[in-house]
């Protein structure tokens, strides 16, 4: 009866374990045998049913543990069996549950290649595994995952190619690499426990080699545990061939990955079909806390035909902090690479955006990479320029809406060291701003606002920008300093040497309240033309800068133009530039003085009413003191009144929903206040 009873029991087991799983329990540091990690992954690899987990439970009196690191150490002297089963939980953090917290600086379980094995982990078609709390070292491949059918599983609170406490470096060639399609894999986590180290790898830290839909929050690579000393891979993370739809960070501050201290690349995107991915959130250069540098050479590379990726966003939260770099915060390279974007980004600030963590240039396009869009960064404090375009083919990228060489409020200075945008060695048909409202504000810069420096450089269009207070010229086509204009523009050069429009005449109509400003074009078809007028800031050279776009015009087949603006500015001088049909935009103009009574004093001390914030993004608070009510008008650059109402005394709140960012004017019978609304 016992007997019967007793097989029975054996036989509700092996179908409990069958249907439901079971946990292999990890008692000792061996390389083989009962108890040790090999006979336990083993078996939760073969055995029937799922989901099977392995647990560590081994004592301090262990021959592998170390009192001094508070780590057990399996030193491993033939490679760990493949990983081909499904549904196992590899569970390191069960030593802390049961022995306590031995190392408070990292994982307890340690498994060491001795440089001398291929591989820590190996998965190949299995789905579903989870890697947890391991310290991995000395392998050539940490942990590698091949196979279509490897897919879905989870690798965190790892040290991998460091020592127990994060602080020294203890490499494998690579720390963990994705390939062969294999994919779905969720690299860290939101919360510190899940945060991945990896470190101190010979190669790449994390490379992912056709492998898609992953997902990589919170990992440190290329730091310490404390995000503030450098402990470099070669590169960082690696995304190579078909790599796509995989996502690197994110806008919580959870997800965001710290890759910084790494010898070359903290991020290549590497190869024809390595499209479709986002990067967002994600300090590449600096320490954890976005404070000081811990330099890659290179923030962000895309090469060799990476194609559609998105580094940024518009939401808060979505930019990187691409800063510190010895060379360039993004690198933008070589024949095939198109039509990625880069937005919202800070590229050479701290992570407030007001204070410089250089990088040596803040965006380099290079080698025939074509159609980029690069919008709403902030790119300033650089070393030399802060965007540089060269090399023949380098073309049709479009630059909009940056703050170039301002801190993050668009208004306080942070200069790159030289110019803002150089144009060199051939790039063609790009476009920089767009009028009436997608210009950038470029100022404040060592150099140039805008330098175009060769006869190969053509065609690239400079329209509705606010450029001022650059330490040379606003827009500078090479040689140095103001181009004179010939006599039928038929000479050659950047931009082809494009004349700049001559301000002839302006005259104030005091029935209409009209300034109108005419002047003429020398150029071939001035009719295709475009005349783009700018407030001036009265550049010592006399010519220039733009600082406030106003308005454009089209010149006759003669060249003359004309063009008339609605109500008086309270900048008193005007200056233009020319584009013509293919692009190709010129020089400022000389300053022109507006006739009165266009200067007109910003702040009276007699004025009742004063304005906040300013810049303001979304509603502006003005104060009203006056003793009886009076008519607000919001007026923009070009004179137009946008929004009237009567001003109530005491604080009065207006809503500048609708209104593209720019400079305005709160105008009433007795002040006239400038403000700036900005995003």
């Amino acid at each position: 009866m016992k007997a019967t009873l007793l097989i029975l029991l054996i036989c509700v087991l092996q179908l409990y374990n069958a249907c439901f799983g079971a946990t292999f329990t990890v008692t000792n540091s061996n390389d083989s045998g009962s108890g040790s990690f090999r006979a336990a992954l083993q078996s939760a690899n073969t055995a029937p049913g799922s989901p099977h987990s392995v647990i560590f439970n081994i004592p301090a009196t262990d021959p592998g543990y170390s009192s001094a690191r508070g780590v057990w150490k399996i030193s491993l002297n033939t490679p760990l069996p493949y990983i081909t089963g499904s549904n196992i939980t590899i569970d390191a953090t069960s030593q802390t549950t049961f022995g306590g917290n031995t190392n408070p600086y990292g994982p307890e379980i340690e498994l060491d290649g001795n440089h001398t094995l291929d591989y820590g982990f190996f998965i190949i078609n299995g789905a579903n595994i989870t890697l947890k709390g391991f310290i991995i070292r000395r392998f050539t491949y940490g942990i590698q995952i091949s196979g279509s059918s490897s897919q879905n599983h989870t690798i965190s609170g790892n040290y991998i190619g460091v020592n127990h406490d994060a602080s020294d470096t203890s490499g494998c060639f690579i720390g963990i690499e994705i390939l062969n399609l294999a994919g779905n894999v969720t690299i860290g986590g939101i919360n510190e426990a899940d945060r991945n180290i990896v470190s101190g790898n010979y190669h790449i830290g994390i490379r992912l080699l056709s492998s898609s839909n992953n997902i990589l929050y919170n990992n440190y690579i290329g730091v310490d545990r404390t995000g503030n000393i450098a402990l470099p891979n070669y590169d960082g993370l690696s995304l190579e061939a078909v790599t796509q739809n995989n996502i690197i960070g994110g806008a919580s501050p959870g997800m965001k990955n710290v890759i910084s201290g790494n010898y070359a690349y903290g991020l290549p995107l590497i190869g024809l079909h390595t499209q479709n991915n986002i990067i967002r959130g994600n300090f590449l250069g600096t320490n954890a806390s976005g404070t000081a540098a811990i330099p890659n050479t290179y923030g962000i590379l895309f090469d060799d035909g990476s194609r559609y990726n998105i580094i940024g966003g518009y939401n808060t939260g979505e930019g990187n902090l691409l800063s510190g770099n010895t060379g360039y915060g993004v690198f933008i390279y070589n024949l095939g690479t198109t039509e990625n974007k880069v937005y919202g980004n800070l590229i050479g600030t701290d992570v407030s955006g007001t204070y410089a963590i250089p990088n040596g240039n803040g965006i380099v396009i290079d080698g025939v990479a074509t159609k980029h869009l690069i919008d709403r960064n902030v790119i300033s404090g650089n070393i030399q320029q802060g965007i540089v375009i060269h090399i023949s083919g380098s073309n049709e990228h479009i630059i909009t809406r940056n703050y170039i060489g301002t801190d993050v409020t668009g208004n306080s200075p942070l200069p790159n060291g030289s110019d803002g945008i150089r144009i060199a060695e051939g790039g063609q048909y790009n476009i920089i701003g767009v009028a009436p409202d997608s210009g950038n504000v470029i100022a404040y810069n060592g150099g140039n606002g805008v330098m175009i420096m060769t006869a190969a450089d053509y065609c690239n269009r400079i329209s509705g920008n606010s450029i001022y207070n650059n330490a040379l010229l606003g827009i500078d086509l090479w040689p140095a300093g103001v181009t004179s204009n010939d006599a039928g523009d038929t000479d050659s050069g950047p931009n082809k040497n494009m004349n700049f429009p001559v301000i002839q005449t302006a005259t104030y109509n005091s029935l209409t309240g009209e300034t109108t400003v005419t002047g003429v074009l020398d150029t071939q078809n001035p009719q295709t033309c475009a005349i783009d007028f700018f407030l001036s800031d009265n550049d010592i050279t006399g010519y220039g800068e733009g600082k406030v776009y106003i308005g454009s015009a089209t010149p006759l087949s003669n060249g003359t133009f004309s063009h008339v603006f609605p109500a008086p500015f309270i900048i008193n001088s005007i200056c233009a530039t020319a584009t013509d049909e293919c692009g190709n935009t010129s020089e400022f103009s000389a300053n022109f003085l507006l006739p009165p009574p266009n200067t007109i004093s910003e702040l009276s001390g007699q004025t009742h009413i004063s304005l906040f914030p300013n810049p303001v993004s979304d509603v502006l608070n003005i104060l009203f003191d006056g003793t009886q009510n009076e008519i607000l008008s919001i007026i923009n650059a070009e004179g137009k009144i946008l929004f009237e109402c009567e001003l109530q005394q005491g604080h009065n709140l207006i809503s500048l929903n609708g209104f593209a960012d720019g400079v305005y004017f709160a105008k009433t019978k007795s002040a006239s206040l400038r403000f700036v609304k900005t995003h």
